[in-house]
């Protein structure tokens, strides 16, 4: 039962090393000059699994104009969403024999579904705002692209079918996390007259969107799709 458990909050991804720079010129007390430099931060035990990606497109402008109205979405995938399943699922994670409230200072059972019932709460009204969430949000939908199967999607988000198709056709088990399109950045080349370009910024975990690339460049020959990971630090 409790291997279908989803979260209801997804994990963000770690803030870019300019994010960082601004945070800590936020947190900075009055009057102290100069900044503890990011490799004076202790290091994690293990390396992230996050990845940063830019994705470059360019090409003649019907050809981008197109891509342009293809990708854009919601940004989410459209898992069946069944309240009293995360109810359940949450009461018996809690009540479980391995679990940090059954220990001696631990929830009662009254406590565990008073847990479970909060939990629902809160996955139900994430549920409610990801479905507020414009038409076209998202700048590069993947499930616009390349959609998942309605026979997957009613597999749910941690059968392991499911995970078997998302990385088999998109190179990820999860949707891409902060996407958006980046201003300003430029092809780093001089193109053609009516040609032009776009770079989105995208977070991935445990995966490359390879499959994802290659979809594109397939179905859309008369762009270019230039792919690259970026730093963390």
């Amino acid at each position: 039962m409790t291997e279908n458990l989803r979260l209801p909050w997804a994990d963000l991804p770690p803030a870019t090393a300019r994010e960082e720079e601004a945070a800590e010129a936020t947190r900075r007390a009055p009057g102290r000059r100069g900044r503890r430099p990011l490799s004076a931060w202790p290091q994690p035990a293990e390396p992230s699994p996050w990845q940063w990606w830019h994705l470059l497109v360019y090409g003649p402008d019907t050809g981008m104009d197109a891509f342009v109205a293809e990708a854009a979405g919601p940004g989410l995938i459209p898992w069946p969403f069944d309240a009293e399943r995360v109810e359940e699922d949450m009461f018996a994670l809690a009540i479980g024999a391995n679990s940090p409230a059954r220990g001696r200072a631990g929830l009662s059972i009254d406590g565990c579904r008073i847990l479970a019932r909060q939990f629902r709460a809160a996955a139900e009204a994430r549920h409610a705002r990801l479905g507020l969430r414009a038409e076209k949000a998202c700048p590069l939908d993947f499930h616009q692209l390349v959609p998942v199967p309605e026979r997957i999607l009613q597999l749910g988000a941690t059968h392991p079918d499911a995970r078997a198709w998302l990385r088999d056709n998109w190179g990820l088990t999860e949707a891409p996390r902060q996407v958006r399109h980046l201003p300003g950045r430029k092809a780093g080349r001089r193109l053609p007259r009516d040609h032009r370009a776009m770079v989105y910024g995208f977070f991935t975990r445990m995966g490359t969107p390879a499959p994802v690339i290659r979809w594109m460049e397939e179905h859309y020959p008369t762009l270019t799709f230039r792919l690259s990971e970026r730093s963390l630090a």
